[in-house]
């Protein structure tokens, strides 16, 4: 009987352990901003010094700080979707049902299939030696991760140590550290998997919120490798995260036609995909009929026959077995064969969205330029497109000094199509400071001014830029 009453105890105290960060939610959104305010401010300060330094030009500073401020726009603007980093209603509702139903139930199911209620107790050496064992094994991990550091210190460029350390510090749960090391990693050598362990841990460090970094990185993933999962499970989540259900089930209709029918994770995905497809009147039929011939163009003929509905485990075992070499081929022939569909078959916005992203994550801005400017001759008013196009003209770190004329044009455009698009106002506001236009680059600055939240980094930026600006 006490095992019992104990088990009810722990499993109240999960539940409320659970349900106290979802129901104190206002709370958690200012932890995460404030996260990022400190990021930003200390990315800006590590700028200042460096141009007082010397290390930095001044036009190699000025491309810094005008990234870092994109960045900020980035974020603003995905907060701006729910609220200041809000959690959806739904979403929140769905996590604390989780909690409170499926904690308990799956507690007591655990314990009577691996446990034995009417045990002896384990006897107090075997209990030792248990807590000695765990011990020695954080020793060990504490140990493994001070002699990566020294040998990383020595030779930055080993990037089997930056995984090690990546992986070593995710056991110990420092998933901030972690992300730094996986990063570290995947800049030495730009694999997938290196990327996607990235962003991931940087989901884990925001207690399982996606934040912006987290959700351009699984982009450029799933641009270079159609299909991974790790990916498609992450951005359908920051889409529920940002009240945007279809775009949550789209993706994940994608996941569940790529995976085996026996892969651990399909229950849970179903269920969860079935739960929000009824709270939002969601038909899933048609989203994952989509799915199917969308990842089956993607995978391509073979031999004339028509693809099946996904990959079959053999398909992905083989996959997972692939060289780096055989993995780029298969990756560069699944963009080729995208590119000569959307000649025949130009009017598919997403296609061509996934075409020039590929073409960015492959270091081929010229034919990503090109793929751009031919998409928006169909899509002339598509905000995805030119707000793409707008990057490929003026790469993040560009000198200001070197903006192109096309891309203040794109700008404009935004502007037109959008009257509150923040990169818009920001560079259009930088462009009529150049021509000595003060009144409108203060009107421009202060309407993204409002926009941003009181504590913003960004707004700092802007009123350094209003009180510059001449009387």
């Amino acid at each position: 009987m006490i095992i019992w009453i104990a088990i009810g105890l722990l499993t109240a105290a999960t539940i409320a352990a659970l349900a106290w960060p979802l129901l104190r939610e206002t709370g958690r959104a200012a932890d995460r901003r404030d996260y990022g305010l400190t990021v930003y401010r200390a990315q800006l300060k590590e700028i200042e010094r460096d141009l007082a330094s010397g290390v930095l030009s001044e036009d190699q500073a000025a491309a810094a700080r005008v990234e870092i401020q994109r960045r900020m726009l980035a974020e603003d603007r995905q907060q701006g979707a729910v609220g200041p980093g809000a959690v959806p209603p739904h979403y929140r509702a769905f996590a604390l049902a989780l909690a409170a139903g499926i904690v308990p139930l799956g507690s007591v199911l655990i314990y009577l299939t691996l446990g034995s209620p009417g045990a002896p107790d384990m006897p107090l050496a075997s209990r030792q030696a248990e807590i000695q064992a765990v011990a020695q094994s954080s020793a060990a991990l504490t140990g493994e991760v001070q002699a990566l550091r020294t040998r990383l210190e020595e030779n930055p460029a080993d990037r089997p140590s930056w995984l090690r350390l990546g992986n070593a510090l995710r056991q110990m749960e420092r998933f901030e550290e972690s992300a730094e090391a996986y990063r570290r990693a995947a800049h030495l050598e730009a694999d997938p998997e290196s990327f996607g362990l990235y962003a991931e841990m940087l989901v884990q460090a925001q207690q399982g919120i996606v934040p912006v970094e987290a959700r351009t990185v699984f982009e450029h993933v799933l641009a270079s490798s159609p299909g991974d999962p790790r990916s498609l499970y992450y951005l359908g989540l920051a889409a529920e995260q940002a009240g945007q259900p279809r775009a949550a089930l789209e993706n994940w209709a994608r996941l569940q036609v790529i995976s085996p029918p026996d892969a651990p994770w399909m229950t849970m995905l179903t269920a969860r995909m079935e739960s929000l497809a009824a709270e939002n009147g969601i038909a899933l039929a048609p989203l994952r009929e989509a799915a199917r011939q969308e990842m089956g163009q993607m995978a391509g003929q073979r031999g004339g026959e028509t693809p099946a509905a996904g990959p079959s485990r053999a398909d992905v075992e083989a996959a997972q077995q692939m060289s780096p070499e055989e993995r780029a081929a298969f990756v560069q022939g699944m963009v080729e064969r995208l590119a000569e569909r959307l000649k025949d078959q130009p009017k598919d916005e997403d296609g061509w969205i996934r075409l020039t992203r590929a073409y960015g994550v492959q270091g081929e801005p010229e034919k990503a330029r090109a793929a751009y400017e031919e998409a928006l001759t169909h899509f002339p008013d598509s905000v995805p497109l030119l707000t793409g196009y707008a990057m490929a003209l003026f790469p993040p770190g560009t000198p200001e000094a070197e903006m192109p004329e096309e891309f203040m044009a794109v700008m404009r455009k935004l502007n037109a199509l959008d009257a509150t698009n923040p990169q818009a106002l920001f560079f259009l506001g930088n462009e009529a400071a150049r021509k000595g236009d003060t009144a409108t680059a203060r009107r421009l600055w202060t309407e993204l001014r409002e926009m941003a939240p009181a504590d913003s980094p960004l707004r700092e930026q802007i009123d350094r830029r209003i009180e510059a600006l001449p009387n």
